[in-house]
């Protein structure tokens, strides 16, 4: 007989305080949420989840050991706020269902219970490479139980480089998860809007998932704009190739 591994999911919420919130606290976060929660123990938390899943949530009395090589993005907190978390939580997921995108919102869901009654300074899944500001977090964590679909601002991850004295760049992570190429964004260091250009790409690319973007077609801002489509290696040196968009300089009135 085979028997299929059990699927675990993770995420990591950074706190300033190593103690752990009242079950029952955690349990009305959930219902708010859309989830029913059963508490198993207290410390560590562990509750059963409906279709015989279940959750715990690990606190880890001591800051993470990623944060001081980790990366950081527009939706972080401060390398200065995450260093500072005293402690964390490891939440492990047992038995959730789904697409990695499905699993991924009920992972955030089950995420925000415990940034809902912590001092949380941030939040990530357990594939993301950036912490994520943990009301940020929770709060597109809840605009995904009303709309059903993680919201692409948590989904994926978003780091910044430094490209040259007048140029930056965005580069997404975790589109591949969901069966998308990432996106590699060259933009004016003072130029704005940017970033939402990117936001807006990453939610069309996960709404319409036939939606293909052929090397050497144009897309833009506006009727009038046109970007170059290309593919590059990735600038991390891992993974498959990238979609590169060179975002013109602003115009200066």
């Amino acid at each position: 007989m085979r028997y299929r591994a059990a699927v675990l999911d993770i995420a990591f919420v950074l706190v300033n305080t190593p103690e752990y919130p009242d079950a029952a606290h955690v349990i009305a976060s959930a219902k708010k949420l859309g989830l029913a929660m059963t508490a198993v123990t207290g410390e560590p938390l562990c509750f059963e989840l409906p279709g015989g899943g279940s959750l715990i949530a690990m606190l880890m009395p001591a800051p993470h050991p990623d944060v001081p090589g980790m990366p950081f993005g527009p939706t972080s907190p401060t390398p200065e706020e995450a260093a500072a978390a005293r402690a964390h939580y490891v939440l492990t997921a047992q038995g959730l269902t789904g697409s990695p995108r499905e699993r991924d919102t009920q992972m955030a869901l089950l995420a925000t219970t415990i940034i809902d009654n912590t001092d949380a300074v941030g939040a990530m899944l357990g594939h993301g490479v950036i912490f994520h500001k943990a009301r940020l977090f929770a709060a597109m964590a809840e605009l995904a139980a009303k709309e059903g679909e993680l919201p692409p601002e948590i989904a994926v991850d978003i780091t910044t480089a430094r490209e040259s004295e007048t140029r930056m760049s965005f580069l997404t992570h975790n589109m591949e998860r969901y069966g998308r190429e990432e996106l590699y964004v060259i933009c004016s260091i003072r130029g704005t809007g940017a970033l939402d250009f990117v936001f807006q790409l990453v939610r069309w690319m996960l709404t319409d998932l036939d939606k293909q973007f052929p090397t050497g077609d144009t897309i833009g801002r506006t009727a009038t704009e046109k970007i170059r489509i290309e593919r590059v290696p990735n600038p991390t040196g891992h993974g498959p190739q990238v979609i590169k968009l060179e975002l013109p300089e602003p115009q200066l009135h």
